[in-house]
C-alpha cells in the first residue's frame, strides 16, 4: 500500500470517528442536566424520578472554575418545544384562551405544576406566552414569566413556604434559624433567619460560614415582591474564605405585621436568576 492509500485510509478514519462522537454527544438533540458546580454530572429525571427521554450529561462550570460551595443543583431543558416546565408562582398561574393577560381566563394552576409546553408565543411587548394542552382537550395560554425549567418542591419552615429545585430541604441550625442544603450536603443555597418583627435586628445577620460583611462589595438593588409583600434584593459580591471561590449574595428582608424573615441566598453568577424565580414561590404567614 502506498503513502497516499495510508493517508487516505486515515483520513477516512478520522471523519469516521468524528461523525460517531456527534453521534453520541450532539446536547442540541437532547435534554440538559445542569450543574453549576463543574464536579457534579447527573442525568435528566422526570418527576416521578424515571429518567426522560433523550436524557444526557453535561456539565457546566460556574463563573469562577469549580466551585461546588456556590454549586446551584437544578435539571434544566433545553428551551425547545415540546419541553416539560413547572409553575413557580406563589398563588398558582392563570391559563388563559390567548396569549394575552386581557384574555379569558380558562383556570389557574397551582404551584408546583408539571406542564407540557406545546407552544410558544413572544409578544411585542416582549413577554413569552406558551401554549398547554388541559385536561379536558382545551388548548390555553400561560405567562412564561411564572414557570421555571426545571422540576421544584416545596421546602417550608414553621412559617415560611418557598419551592426550591427538587433535592433542597430546610434544616433547622438553631431557633429561628434554618438553611436549605442540596440532599444534606454541605453546600447552602438559603441561609432564613426569622422572629417577631418587633425584635427585628438592624442589619441582616451574617453566617458564620460566610466573609464578614465589610468584606462584601454592593452590586445592584432592586425591588420585589413576595406574595403581596413588597422587598428589597440587596446584592453583593463576596469571595469565600479558603476556596477563594467568587460568589454572589441575594440579602432580602421580608416583614408582615408580626414577623420578619431574612433571606439570604449564595449562588454563582450564571445562577442569579434562580433568586426572582425562588421569591415568586415564597409565601408566610
Amino acid at each position: 500500500m502506498t503513502k497516499l492509500e495510508l493517508a487516505a485510509w486515515g483520513l477516512v478514519l478520522v471523519l469516521l470517528g468524528a461523525e460517531i462522537g456527534l453521534a453520541v454527544f450532539r446536547p442540541w438533540d437532547h435534554h440538559i442536566a445542569l450543574s453549576l458546580s463543574g464536579s457534579h454530572t447527573s442525568s435528566l429525571v422526570s418527576a416521578n424520578g424515571s429518567p426522560s427521554p433523550g436524557a444526557t450529561r453535561l456539565v457546566t462550570p460556574s463563573a469562577g472554575g469549580v466551585c461546588p460551595d456556590v454549586v446551584v443543583h437544578k435539571l434544566e431543558q433545553l428551551d425547545t418545544i415540546p419541553r416539560s416546565a413547572w409553575v413557580h408562582a406563589s398563588d398558582g398561574v392563570n391559563v388563559r384562551a390567548a396569549p394575552s393577560s386581557s384574555a379569558t381566563r380558562l383556570t389557574t394552576l397551582a404551584t408546583g405544576t408539571q406542564l407540557n409546553l406545546q407552544g410558544k408565543q413572544t409578544n411585542p411587548d416582549g413577554s413569552t406566552w406558551y401554549r398547554i394542552r388541559l385536561s379536558d382537550g382545551r388548548d390555553g395560554w400561560l405567562s412564561g414569566r411564572y414557570t421555571t425549567n426545571y422540576p421544584i418542591s416545596l421546602a417550608s419552615t414553621d412559617s415560611l413556604k418557598i419551592w426550591l429545585p427538587v433535592g433542597y430541604q430546610f434544616q433547622s441550625v438553631a431557633p429561628g434559624k434554618m438553611e436549605a442544603h442540596y440532599k444534606n450536603r454541605p453546600m447552602t443555597l438559603l441561609y432564613v433567619e426569622s422572629g417577631a418583627s418587633d425584635k427585628a435586628p438592624t442589619e441582616t445577620t451574617v453566617p458564620a460560614s460566610l466573609p464578614p460583611r465589610s468584606a462584601w462589595t454592593a452590586r445592584s438593588t432592586e425591588q420585589a415582591l413576595v406574595g403581596d409583600l413588597s422587598a428589597t434584593d440587596h446584592v453583593f459580591g463576596i469571595r469565600l474564605a479558603g476556596s477563594g471561590c467568587a460568589a454572589l449574595v441575594h440579602e432580602v428582608r421580608i416583614t408582615t405585621a408580626t414577623r420578619y424573615y431574612d433571606l439570604i441566598f449564595l449562588l454563582d453568577e450564571p445562577s442569579s436568576s434562580v433568586v426572582a424565580q425562588l421569591l415568586d414561590s415564597a409565601t408566610v404567614q
